[in-house]
């Protein structure tokens, strides 16, 4: 298993975090005044994080290549609904821009998880240090760059591995 540091809002970070840690940060998710985003991140900056409210939650992945990355987003198996929706989570928002547990996380209803799902993708990701195959996984990495630098050309570009790592599921 790869060693992760587990972020979980308003908690203390954990290194190493075990396989229980991350089960019960997954299930204080679900209680509706605790915390709304946790982040696994590794020794090499990959990384996976859930965030969300009621429910409803986003799952990516950052998988870091030298100075690249592809950024990953979980979608529900046999899900073709991309209409456009939000989740909400609980960001330090500066002037109070949006309400308590209330800031918006863009999402189509395909990326739109239970947290039986997060569950299921953050202790597989725990463990195997990989994104689960139970689901599909939306290469978002375009939406990472920086307005300005993409207008200059000098963005670095999402570099893709040999294997199975880069692959779409």
């Amino acid at each position: 298993m790869p060693l992760y540091r587990l972020m979980l809002e308003d908690h203390r970070n954990v290194f190493p975090a075990t396989l229980e840690n991350v089960e019960a940060a997954i299930r204080k998710l679900a209680n509706s005044t605790g915390p709304t985003f946790l982040n696994l991140k590794d020794e090499g900056g990959n990384w996976a994080q859930a965030g969300g409210t009621n429910g409803r939650y986003r799952v990516e992945v950052r998988d870091i290549y030298g100075e690249g990355f592809q950024h990953w987003m979980a979608a529900l198996p046999g899900c073709t609904d991309r209409s456009a929706t939000i989740v909400y989570y609980r960001n330090k928002c500066i002037e109070n821009e949006h309400a308590y547990r209330r800031c918006p996380l863009e999402a189509t209803v395909a990326n739109v998880l239970g947290l039986k799902d997060v569950m299921l993708i953050l202790t597989e990701y725990c463990v195997t240090g990989q994104r689960s195959s139970k689901y599909l996984w939306d290469d978002v990495s375009q939406y990472w760059m920086d307005d300005e630098v993409a207008e200059k050309g000098l963005g670095i570009k999402v570099i893709k591995p040999k294997g199975d790592k880069g692959k779409r599921t």
